[in-house]
């Protein structure tokens, strides 16, 4: 039985906080944000205005997706922290942007 304990204890990845969102909606906000943040440099504004919209379309995007900035911020820094599971989030969010983009251009052929 102690056996069994320790293989069951012997996980790669830590359990997640209940506090942190999920991977899968990180992986949307992310989505949301890269693509926020591509329109934003899309119209060659001065830094500074771009800075402040995009922490509005930030915003936006958070309560879209009825998320609290701080448990955004707090659910990143975990992530962060556990270098496998970022990896893997955002491995996903460029797939994900690049089948996106491979529509887009498809599309306008």
């Amino acid at each position: 039985m102690a056996v069994v304990s320790l293989l069951v204890g012997c996980k790669n990845e830590p359990e997640i906080p209940d506090y942190v969102l999920s991977e899968e909606k990180m992986v949307q906000l992310l989505i949301d944000f890269r693509l926020a943040e591509g329109k934003v440099n899309g119209l060659n504004m001065p830094s500074d205005s771009a800075r402040g919209l995009m922490r509005y379309l930030e915003s936006r995007i958070l309560d879209e997706h009825e998320v609290d900035s701080m448990d955004y911020l707090k659910s990143y820094e975990y992530y962060m922290l556990n270098s496998q599971q970022y990896l893997r989030i955002n491995d996903i969010v460029i797939d994900s942007l690049k089948v996106r983009l491979q529509r887009v251009t498809s599309n306008s052929k």
